[in-house]
């Protein structure tokens, strides 16, 4: 398997983590340690606001399984496979209402890929093209995308490090997402 990281993702994962680091040490020194207060509030509501996304996807969410779409679940584990994820993440289907997205997120160690139905809907006359839904928040967990952003959190708000940064993030899962596809047009 080629490498499906993009060639800048690294340099600038390192540069966002330096400088989000030196960041948090000015505040906490700034603030004499007072922002620790803030942060572990912030912490606690963090873990409530994230749990209730948590608890509210499983149950408005259908599980891909053997039992419950099970054609989609076969594409979702294939590309597991061709991502060489051996521990696939739970994988769910939402109502879209209109949307046409994905995304993935992480919980108390435990990582989550969700797909809209209206993606899926969209995506019928050319199954393939999901793969690439799936590859793509595939890669997010697999490169540690959904770990690590506490500690760059200063600095993604700047214009050019910030940006640079979560385009390059993009482009690495568009080429996990590409990797799962049979062909390139179904990735487009």
């Amino acid at each position: 398997m080629p490498d499906l990281v993009y060639p800048r993702e690294k340099t600038l994962g390192w540069i966002t983590l330096i400088l989000g680091l030196l960041a948090w040490l000015l505040i906490v020194v700034g603030t004499f340690g007072f922002a620790l207060v803030y942060l572990l509030f912030g912490f606690i509501f963090y873990v409530f606001a994230h749990s209730g996304l948590i608890a509210w996807l499983r149950g408005t969410g259908v599980r891909l399984s053997d039992e419950q779409f099970p054609e989609l679940y076969l594409q979702y584990l294939q590309c597991c496979k061709k991502l060489n994820m051996v521990d696939p993440p739970e994988a769910y289907i939402l109502q879209g209402d209109g949307i046409m997205n994905a995304f993935a997120t992480r919980f108390l160690g435990r990582n989550f890929v969700i797909v809209l139905s209206d993606t899926v809907d969209a995506m019928r006359s050319q199954p393939d093209g999901i793969n690439f839904y799936f590859g793509h928040e595939l890669g997010h967990i697999k490169q540690g995308h959904l770990t690590g952003h506490f500690w760059r959190m200063p600095v993604l708000w700047l214009p050019w490090i910030g940006a640079a940064y979560s385009r390059a993030q993009e482009y690495t899962c568009d080429m996990h997402g590409r990797a799962c596809c049979e062909q390139p047009e179904s990735a487009a």
